[in-house]
């Protein structure tokens, strides 16, 4: 069984991966919400939009598979920015695909393509390349999991079966029985 996701913890469990593992990138931000200067080079991400899965949990959840895009901005002073950005854009491209970002329950990243971005006049200051790609996730929560377990933290202490809800305990009774 599958907790869904939200959309907001997603979109941050992406970014915060960018920016620990990405160390080129100076900084991570949402767009089009982002306005006047940039801290360059930057990588702009965003869920663009979704469609439903082809696999579907049957649960009251919903798979999704996300299309989303990272905008790499670089700054054009430099002679060499347009080599730069797409050299970046590349790089970023092969760390994307088979990428889960450390999120629970999000099936691997499939990179579908980059290429120049001439969509966003807001980024006309910078040399911009765009990585698209759709990754696979479950919103909701389960009709059939039991409340008391949606609530709460759930701590397991070296389990045999990391998948067998049983073997995990709510974190006050762990910390009870730790005391």
């Amino acid at each position: 069984m599958t907790k869904g996701i939200h959309l907001d913890d997603y979109h941050k469990g992406v970014s915060q991966w960018l920016l620990s593992n990405i160390h080129w990138l100076k900084s991570v931000e949402c767009y089009p919400e982002s306005g006047g200067a940039i801290d360059v080079p930057c990588g702009l991400f965003a869920i663009s939009g979704w469609q439903p899965a082809d696999h579907h949990p049957g649960n009251g959840q919903l798979s999704l598979t996300l299309h989303c895009e990272i905008l790499i901005a670089f700054s054009v002073e430099y002679s060499t920015h347009q080599l730069d950005v797409r050299n970046a854009a590349m790089a970023l491209s092969i760390e994307v695909d088979n990428n889960s970002f450390d999120i629970p329950g999000v099936k691997p990243a499939r990179l579908i393509g980059a290429s120049p971005d001439a969509l966003h006049p807001e980024l006309d200051d910078y040399a911009v390349w765009s990585v698209q790609f759709v990754q696979s996730v479950t919103v909701g929560k389960s009709e059939f999991e039991p409340e008391e377990y949606r609530a709460g933290i759930r701590l397991a202490v070296d389990p045999v079966d990391v998948d067998n809800s049983s073997e995990y305990n709510p974190l006050e009774v762990s910390n009870a029985s730790a005391n």
